[in-house]
């Protein structure tokens, strides 16, 4: 955040970069910045004045800032954000629709400038930069505190258009996603087994989206580790050629294949402008792959990947998902989101005679595929294995031993079982979140049998 007149930072957001900020992971603070420019472009086209030039001159209190947050919703809301105009023009809030989808995303910006609103509350709001009395400083203080949090929590309560397609869920179901898992299985050449001798045919899947064999195998892998093992995006790309592979035998001589989810090791220089990093200290962790996912993935080292860089002899970097022209450089997260936009989505609408634009023929339609509509879904439906399994276990102790236990204890250990696999910290909420549904479909499907057989009632 750079002031273009006098080619210096902004004093206030720095400070908060540098004392709270850092503490974040790389993308998390891009996204935070993001949302404090647009406000403070915002601001300035308003005021015609900086926000650092206004807080200063009354004196750090945000208690007047507090009543921008609606204006710059709307604001944002208007798409006024997206043009280099140097003033605002007439906003009618009458005619702007809330989509859930734009609810959630500038609500989310409104969030980003609270916390900052926050933090200078509690930084400047004190006796060191206020000639008030420790008492005023604190009510004062606390007052704005109130204050911003009551407005902050309004914007949770705007209503959606009515409009608004019935898609509560951003995942899919299990037939769409084996439907989604079909559609992009890679094409296979024409070769001949080594120890058999065996010739086996070429066979072209016609509705993959991606026409070279390298895409085809690449964007594979990433939906599959996305969609079906729960990583995240960044999680995906910073993933190296030494993060899978074999285990050593255990005690039956069983070897089994690991994914290994970490940082990128300190020796790997990553030459992406916007390099991934991991969430949280829990992402780190270890996935077993089944045999058929390594063999893919051996296959895309040895066939695909590694074959390009002695092509074109460049230094091989060592991160797993690359682009296959120019300097072979790391893929990046616009990228992965490009291919979903511009190639899957599209495609799977169109093979399953999907009108997205046309919300009156499905009650709960298809959303979006989006990388992270893989975590929801990989998310649903690995909750719903575990919970199914400890049911089974459950039934098998009261049938032996008489031990009886409830949905909710199952549904809780279920849940710390996906914490561990989706590299969720240990107070994180997401878990639950994923067995509300499940809780959901259970009961209508427990209430649509007491329809079909009232004689057992």
């Amino acid at each position: 955040m750079i002031d273009e007149k006098t080619d210096l930072p902004s004093m206030f957001l720095t400070i908060y970069g540098f004392n709270q900020l850092n503490k974040k992971a790389l993308g998390t603070q891009e996204n935070i910045m993001i949302s404090i420019r647009f406000f403070y472009e915002y601001y300035l086209k308003k005021h015609t004045k900086t926000f650092d030039y206004d807080l200063y001159q009354k004196n750090y209190n945000i208690d007047s800032f507090i009543l921008e947050l609606n204006s710059f919703f709307y604001y944002l809301l208007d798409k006024q954000h997206k043009n280099n105009k140097s003033h605002i023009e007439i906003i009618n809030p009458i005619h702007l629709n809330i989509s859930k989808y734009n609810k959630l995303t500038y609500g989310g910006h409104i969030r980003s400038i609270g916390r900052y609103f926050k933090y200078l509350n509690n930084r400047y709001m004190n006796v060191k930069y206020q000639k008030l009395s420790p008492t005023d400083a604190h009510n004062i203080q606390k007052n704005n505190e109130k204050v911003l949090a009551a407005e902050i929590k309004s914007f949770n309560s705007l209503s959606v258009s009515n409009n608004e397609p019935a898609n509560r869920y951003k995942s899919i179901t299990k037939i769409q996603y084996i439907a989604l898992n079909n559609m992009l299985i890679p094409s296979t050449p024409e070769f001949t087994d080594i120890d058999t001798g065996e010739v086996y045919e070429e066979v072209i899947n016609t509705q993959n989206p991606f026409k070279r064999g390298f895409e085809q195998y690449r964007n594979y892998l990433i939906h599959r580790l996305m969609y079906t093992y729960g990583l995240r995006v960044a999680e995906c790309l910073m993933l190296t050629k030494d993060s899978i592979g074999p285990t050593l035998p255990d005690a039956r001589g069983d070897v089994h294949y690991v994914l290994i989810v970490q940082s990128l090791p300190n020796d790997i220089e990553d030459p992406r402008k916007r390099p991934p990093s991991l969430k949280t200290v829990n992402s780190c962790r270890h996935i077993k792959l089944d045999i058929d996912d390594y063999s893919l993935l051996t296959i895309y080292v040895g066939s695909y990947r590694d074959p390009i860089f002695k092509k074109k002899e460049e230094k091989d970097h060592n991160i797993l998902f690359i682009k296959d022209r120019g300097k072979l450089t790391p893929l990046t997260y616009d990228a992965v989101r490009s291919f979903y936009k511009k190639k899957i989505d599209p495609s799977f609408n169109t093979i399953n005679n999907y009108d997205p634009s046309n919300t009156k023929r499905n009650i709960e339609p298809i959303p979006v595929l989006t990388p992270h509509v893989g975590r929801h879904t990989w998310a649903y439906m690995t909750l719903e294995y575990i919970y199914n399994d400890l049911l089974k276990e459950e039934l098998s102790l009261s049938k032996n031993y008489g031990i009886t236990t409830r949905m909710k204890g199952l549904l809780d250990a279920a849940a710390d079982q996906l914490r561990v696999l989706g590299g969720w910290s240990e107070i994180s909420t997401m878990p639950m979140l994923y067995g509300k549904r499940f809780i959901e479909i259970v009961a209508s499907r427990s209430n649509s049998n007491r329809i079909k057989n009232p004689i057992n009632l």
